[in-house]
């Protein structure tokens, strides 16, 4: 019952299945059965309690025998080398091994793994009456329960084109999405499964190239949001992922990438273009500190507020937050910090505790007024409204309206 899984749970609650959640921590079972959400995440709460009747939340794998159609939803974090730890999918697998009944079930995969993944499941189970469906998901966390019930696509991945009943259950569970013209997929495992990876990384190059072109650009002394509206008017290019700044974080996009550059060298091939999205993503924010150096600041005893923890807006997840590689270098150089952020944090202090060069205010503004230096790093709508003064403004995220930065001492990170 993580981010995945609770997103999965409610939404299929709430088009009319009964849904058994299996969470192995007590606490947020507990919570759950509830009402209580245990993750930030706009409409959660609302539809959590609306659907309890049709929700059970347990940590008992025993409930799965009552079930039609199982969902793994645990994680993958990536291990020291850049490959994703499927630990926890192969222990959940041997988990609904060892609590399988008679009769025909469904394993479905959501989790993001590697190609061959749902193959090596097969294997497990290979005894088992059982079929093994790949269905990535593509949920934007702060718009996760939208993107459930609008998806772009929906891809289901089985072992052959024999698997008939399978795809009639699988096409039943989503028929209200095929009503509402939801294009449909269906292929094998392989694919399935290549299809999540090549989706993230082709958005987080997106976003390394635009930052590219923004470092290009303010050099060049080129605004380069009025690049990227050019650009946008193409059709083949669009506008989206196109917002230059200090790089992109979260818990799938940095992960993503490093797992298929991980791929192409295990069969032997270079993945050049990815290697150099993560380079970029990892440079990106320290163009503030190229700034604050070309100003002639020295940060010893500098009070910095830093306006962001979290990795994108409308989210409590500070997972890979360029806030982290900035927070980590301003404590260096000895900075003394003011942190904001509406949702993070209190999941920032687990990463870098409260102490003397670090205090965290919920007020933004208030440290704004403590601070000399300004960095906008997450683009909350209230940072907007913020009465700046005369700091000196570092802005991440292309926040501060144009209007509003000719009277104030602002300089953006690509602009």
């Amino acid at each position: 019952m993580g981010y995945v899984g609770l997103i999965q749970s409610i939404g299929l609650a709430e088009i009319g299945f009964e849904v058994v959640g299996v969470e192995i921590d007590k606490e947020k079972v507990e919570k759950l059965n509830k009402g209580i959400p245990t993750i930030y995440e706009k409409g959660v709460e609302e539809l959590l309690k609306r659907n309890l009747s049709r929700l059970e939340f347990t940590s008992s794998y025993e409930k799965i025998k009552e079930c039609d159609v199982i969902f793994i939803c645990v994680g993958t974090p990536q291990d020291k080398h850049g490959k994703p730890n499927l630990n926890f999918v192969f222990s959940a697998v041997e988990s609904i091994k060892n609590n399988l009944n008679d009769g025909y079930k469904i394993i479905a995969v959501k989790s993001t793994v590697p190609v061959g993944t749902n193959r090596k499941i097969r294997e497990i189970l290979k005894e088992e009456e059982v079929d093994i469906v790949s269905n990535p998901e593509f949920l934007r966390e702060g718009s996760a329960l939208e993107d459930f019930f609008n998806p772009d696509r929906v891809v289901l991945g089985f072992e052959n084109e024999k698997k008939e009943k399978a795809k009639e259950i699988m096409l039943r569970i989503y028929k209200s999405f095929r009503d509402k013209g939801v294009p449909f997929l269906i292929t094998n495992w392989e694919t399935a499964e290549m299809i999540k990876y090549a989706s993230n990384a082709f958005l987080a190059t997106k976003i390394s190239f635009i930052n590219e072109i923004g470092n290009i650009c303010k050099k060049l002394g080129i605004d380069v949001y009025e690049v990227v509206k050019g650009m946008s008017y193409d059709k083949r290019i669009g506008k989206e992922f196109l917002n230059a700044g200090i790089g992109f974080g979260g818990s799938c996009f940095s992960k993503d990438v490093k797992a298929l550059i991980a791929k192409a060298k295990e069969i032997g091939e270079e993945a050049r273009i990815l290697e150099e999205v993560i380079k970029v993503n990892e440079k990106q924010p320290l163009k503030i500190f190229e700034i604050i150096r070309r100003k002639g600041i020295d940060l010893k005893n500098k009070k910095v507020a830093v306006l962001g923890l979290t990795f994108k807006p409308n989210t409590d997840d500070v997972r890979e937050s360029r806030a982290i590689v900035v927070i980590k270098k301003l404590l260096e150089e000895g900075a003394i910090i003011y942190a904001s952020d509406p949702m993070g944090i209190e999941n920032m202090r687990k990463i870098f505790p409260e102490n003397e060069n670090l205090k965290y205010l919920f007020d933004p503004q208030e440290a704004v007024d403590k601070s000399e230096i300004v960095l906008l790093l997450t683009e909350w709508p209230n940072f907007k409204e913020l009465n700046f003064g005369d700091k000196l403004i570092i802005d991440g995220r292309n926040i501060v309206p144009k209007e509003k930065r000719k009277n104030l001492n602002y300089e953006g990170v690509c602009w």
